[in-house]
C-alpha cells in the first residue's frame, strides 16, 4: 500500500499553474507513488491537485514526450516499464550531451563553484534515493549550465527526468555509490583546473559506467 503522503499535493493559488502541475506529478513519480507500470488518470490528479484537467493533460503529454509515460486510446497514461534497450540508448546520449557542454563551457562563476562544492559534499553523505537524485541532477545541471546553451540544458533535463525511473529504482536497492562519488571529485578537479576536455572525458566515462551498472542490475531482476 502506498503511503498517502506520497500523493500529489494541491496547487497553491500563487504558484504558476502549468509548471506547478508538472512539478507535482514529477515529484510523485520520483517518490514512488507512481512506479513503472502504474496507471495515471487525469480525474484522480485533478482531484488531488484541485485544478482543472487541462493543465493536468498538458503535463501528462509533456511527460509522454519526454519518454516517461505512454498512452493508449481510452486507457489513459501509464508509467513506462523499465527497458534494457532504453538504458543502452539513452545513457550514452546523456554522456555525449554533457561532454559537449563541458567542451564548450566557460569557467563557472563563484556562485556556481560554491554550488558544485556544497552539493557534492551533501551528495556524498546522502542515503535517501530521491534526495540523492535531486542533488545529482542539480550538480550535473550546474556543470551543463556553464556551457551557456539553453538547448543543452533543456535536452539534458528531459533525459534526466526520463532516466530517473532507472536511477531511483537502482539507488533504492543499491547503496554503494563510491565509484560515482570518486568520478564526481575527478570531474570537479578538472573543472577547477579549467581542463574542460578532461572534464568532458570524465563525464562521458561516468555515464558509460552508470549505464553498465544499471544494465547489470536489470539483468538480475
Amino acid at each position: 500500500m502506498r503511503s498517502p503522503d506520497l500523493a500529489p499535493q494541491a496547487i497553491q493559488r500563487n504558484e504558476p499553474l502549468r509548471e506547478a502541475v508538472y512539478a507535482r506529478i514529477v515529484d510523485s513519480l520520483l517518490s514512488g507513488h507512481y512506479p513503472p507500470g502504474a496507471s495515471i488518470t487525469e480525474a484522480a490528479l485533478s482531484r488531488a491537485l484541485q485544478v482543472s484537467r487541462t493543465p493536468i493533460r498538458e503535463a501528462l503529454l509533456r511527460l509522454e514526450s519526454e519518454g516517461v509515460l505512454s498512452s493508449a486510446l481510452a486507457r489513459g497514461f501509464t508509467v513506462r516499464s523499465l527497458d534494457r534497450r532504453e538504458v543502452a540508448e539513452l545513457y550514452p546520449i546523456l554522456g555525449a550531451l554533457e561532454g559537449l557542454a563541458l567542451r564548450t563551457a566557460h569557467a563557472p562563476d563563484a556562485a556556481a563553484m560554491a554550488t558544485l562544492h556544497r552539493t557534492l559534499d551533501e551528495l556524498e553523505g546522502c542515503d535517501d534515493a530521491v534526495r540523492r537524485w535531486r542533488l545529482d541532477t542539480l550538480w550535473h545541471g550546474t556543470l551543463v549550465a556553464a556551457s551557456g546553451s539553453r538547448h543543452l540544458m533543456s535536452l539534458t533535463t528531459r533525459l534526466r527526468v526520463n532516466l530517473s525511473r532507472y536511477e531511483l529504482a537502482y539507488m533504492r536497492e543499491t547503496r554503494s555509490r563510491d565509484r560515482a562519488d570518486q568520478q564526481h571529485r575527478e570531474l570537479l578537479a578538472a573543472v577547477i583546473a579549467r581542463d574542460f576536455p578532461r572534464a568532458a572525458d570524465v563525464v562521458e566515462e561516468h555515464w558509460r559506467q552508470g549505464m553498465e551498472v544499471v544494465l547489470a542490475w536489470l539483468d538480475q531482476e
